[in-house]
């Protein structure tokens, strides 16, 4: 693999990272909003960290270590 492959997989896995934690934000805050409907809600929505899902630090982790192979490879 050259050096460009490696960015690019570092990148993939980054914004791939990215996306889900996003999308577990949008899903407690849609969640909040339903309990909202029903006039049982807490003041403040419950926000998952960012190690509540093991998928989100791995993700950042690989796209990390790609890139870094990726400047140190030399091609």
């Amino acid at each position: 693999m050259n050096k460009k492959s490696y960015y690019q997989i570092g990148a993939i896995f980054m914004i791939a990272s990215g996306f889900i934690y996003t999308i577990e934000r949008f899903i407690a805050y849609y969640s909040w909003t339903g309990q909202m409907v029903k006039g049982s809600f807490p003041t403040y929505p419950e926000l998952p960290g960012l190690f509540t899902n093991m998928f989100l630090p791995l993700f950042f982790i690989i796209g990390t270590i790609s890139f870094i192979i990726g400047y140190i490879k030399n091609d």
